[in-house]
């Protein structure tokens, strides 16, 4: 994603993903992970912040099966899953997203996911889930 279009906070995840990795930012203060970037940390309020890489495997905490076309571009993708994720190995994110290629039967909580990038018609980048394995 150009730097215009995305607020600074967001660079290290775009700039992650387009290279096909999970990041979240992290504390080096504290030590602790925080999603929704920002530019100090929610726990310790230092400035201490960098894109920390996970391995990106992560567990189902919540999810819906969205059925109506709230946004009309959506129309033609119904219906869809949209997940809050969690990650072991950066305790403290949930991260929401769309779960891919999956039925809706085999979704559960608690469920493993792992993360799909890709790009979208303006090639910017795009982190998505598929169930593991």
């Amino acid at each position: 994603m150009s730097s215009d279009k995305v607020s600074p906070e967001f660079v290290g995840f775009f700039e992650n993903a387009r290279q096909g990795r999970l990041a979240f930012p992290k504390c080096r203060a504290c030590g602790q992970f925080h999603w929704y970037p920002m530019p100090v940390c929610p726990h310790c309020y230092e400035d201490q912040i960098f894109w920390q890489p996970v391995a990106g495997t992560g567990e189902i905490f919540s999810y819906t099966h969205v059925r109506h076309p709230f946004d009309k571009s959506r129309r033609d993708a119904l219906p869809y899953t949209v997940a809050l994720i969690s990650f072991p190995d950066a305790p403290g994110v949930n991260f929401i997203t769309n779960i891919i290629d999956a039925a809706e039967a085999d979704i559960t909580i608690e469920g493993k996911v792992n993360p799909v990038f890709s790009t979208s018609e303006t090639d910017e980048p795009i982190v998505l889930f598929r169930l593991a394995e």
